[in-house]
């Protein structure tokens, strides 16, 4: 699970007439992924850990612009160096590549985490009634015929926040190595991006998901 947070609003004991909503974060943060969608996933939901989504058909603009979201709530924020480094990218990053000096992997000196996190939401009643419209198209229902029973997930909710690098500071370093370390993040920004795709640049990112077995 994400370190620092908690998941705020949850769903309580599987109200929904689907099943019980499950808590995943994504692997990598990615900015394409929408509440009220249906994907499928690379990973068992059996598990906790991260999960990388696909989605399943494309939605028409009549559909995605009906979709009627409950009032986005605020939550904690989410750290994401963990998720991040369980896919073999930024553990794979070695500080030597922002500083010769460095030794291990970028990891071992900075946190990613995303803040001004919100959850945006759908009530049960219209996640059924975005699955119903969506089951009406050919595309999709052909979809979900092919995937029923292994791996069609709707997005019930979506955490949403900016990526931020930061020199981590629970590790004691000293005040030489923190100036040192700080004055390397735009360096260390540039490999994290071109390693995965995320964006330092305030545009907003889903950090985990809500989803629904359908």
């Amino acid at each position: 699970m994400f370190s620092n947070f908690k998941v705020v609003g949850a769903l309580g004991a599987c109200a929904l007439v689907a099943g019980c909503a499950t808590y995943r974060p994504l692997n990598p943060p990615e900015t394409n992924v929408r509440a009220g969608y249906l994907y499928s996933a690379d990973l068992s939901f059996s598990g906790s850990g991260p999960v990388h989504l696909r989605l399943m058909c494309n939605v028409p603009e009549s559909i995605a612009n009906s979709i009627s979201y409950q009032e986005d709530s605020s939550v904690a924020n989410l750290g994401v160096s963990r998720e991040i480094s369980l896919s073999a990218t930024i553990s794979g990053i070695q500080a030597s590549v922002v500083s010769a000096s460095l030794a291990g992997s970028l990891s071992d000196y900075y946190d990613l985490k995303m803040t001004n996190t919100i959850k945006r939401f759908l009530s049960e009643e219209e996640a059924r009634a975005v699955f119903n419209r969506m089951m009406n198209r050919k595309s999709c229902y052909d979809e979900y015929i092919a995937n029923r029973g292994r791996s069609v997930y709707q997005i019930f909710a979506v955490y949403i926040g900016d990526v931020e690098l930061s020199v981590r500071n629970d590790r004691g370093f000293s005040v030489d190595l923190a100036a040192k370390l700080k004055a390397l993040e735009p360096k260390a920004k540039i490999e994290i991006k071109r390693k995965v795709e995320l964006s330092f640049s305030g545009k907003q990112m889903v950090g985990a998901v809500e989803t629904i077995k359908r």
